[in-house]
């Protein structure tokens, strides 16, 4: 394609100006093999000579006043000068740079049809091969290779590389946008429990459906409950949309703690540990024996452990010891218990 391009030369503060068109600029944008006719018009004088240089295009340079197809074969930036002698033996230079497009590859790899899931949204990143000047242009309005969907339907992309004069390139993508459904879970109201009653939850069944309960993290369709506390599951369809939906079960039997007053470490596995009975779980535990003193003798979060009245590996003697039974009960309140017993050898 041959294209054009008028220099209107003049003085201006001893500056030449360049005008192309409507273009006010210096730099022209022309697409790969492209040609140029270059005019040269001037009012400051009588011009006698004309020395052109034409970067990167298929001629070198021209002494006409009006050189016509220069062609482009190679695409980068060049820089088209022309030297212009007057009668009174002084001359000017002025310049422009001469921006030539190439087409790109219309074989990168295009986006699968993809979805999102409801209350999200879909993005689209095009990986394809740098060009300059390539311009990005999809029917949501997005202007960059990067596009994001909130609705589904089919949506398109139209890749440009643009000249002064139309296109060097052009191809339109069409990609498919569904949107998913998540999981319906539902495990029910609250409920009131006592310890040692079972209750099933099921999150329910589904194609490709996965599952992560919470505070156990167990990965099937149902659980068993069978202590107070709050529980949830979270579901994953095939589609990789997810729901979560929780019930907590509140203690609704009285509870109660024994702890002995004596103990007698005898050997004869009646009475050897000291330890306390009760008929619930707490969240959080803690169960610490002190001697007479005050000092620190043993400390557990074991719910199942007992002292076997040593010290660092040592029996300790008969006495009176003190012990502190703290813990965080399935009504979230914390409660201590402190008191004494007595040591029978």
């Amino acid at each position: 394609m041959t294209h054009k391009y008028k220099f209107t030369l003049f003085f201006t503060l001893s500056l030449l100006t360049l005008e192309s068109y409507a273009f006010d600029r210096d730099t022209m944008f022309i697409c790969k093999n492209d040609c140029i006719n270059y005019t040269s018009n001037t009012t400051i004088g009588t011009a006698v000579a004309w020395e052109w240089v034409f970067q990167g295009a298929s001629q070198t340079g021209s002494n006409q006043q009006n050189p016509a197809g220069i062609c482009y074969p190679t695409a980068g930036y060049f820089l088209t000068t022309i030297k212009t002698t007057f009668d009174t033996g002084k001359d000017t230079t002025d310049s422009i740079i001469i921006a030539v497009r190439d087409g790109f590859d219309h074989n990168f790899p295009w986006v699968n049809d993809t979805g999102y899931c409801i209350g999200a949204n879909a993005s689209i990143t095009l990986n394809t091969t740098t060009a300059d000047g390539l311009t990005y242009n999809w029917s949501n309005g997005s202007k960059s290779s990067s596009a994001s969907f909130s609705s589904p339907g089919s949506y398109w992309v139209d890749l440009v590389i643009p000249s002064d004069f139309g296109p060097c390139d052009s191809l339109r993508k069409v990609v498919n946008i569904t949107e998913h459904p998540a999981p319906n879970v539902y495990l029910g109201q609250d409920k009131y429990m006592c310890q040692g009653q079972v209750f099933p939850l099921d999150a329910g069944a589904g194609a490709g459906y996965t599952y992560l309960w919470q505070p156990n993290s167990e990965v099937t369709q149902t659980i068993n409950v069978t202590l107070p506390g709050l529980y949830s599951v979270t579901v994953t369809n095939n589609f990789g949309c997810q729901a979560t939906d929780e019930i907590e079960f509140l203690d609704s039997c009285p509870h109660y703690i024994f702890i002995p007053n004596a103990v007698s470490p005898n050997a004869d596995r009646l009475n050897d540990l000291f330890v306390k009975v009760w008929n619930f779980t707490p969240r959080e535990y803690k169960f610490t024996i002190y001697n007479r003193w005050g000092e620190m003798l043993w400390e557990t979060t074991d719910m199942n452990a007992g002292w076997d009245c040593t010290s660092n590996g040592q029996p300790v003697q008969q006495d009176i010891y003190c012990y502190k039974l703290v813990y965080l009960d399935t009504d979230k309140k914390w409660y201590e218990h402190r008191g004494t017993f007595y040591v029978v050898r």
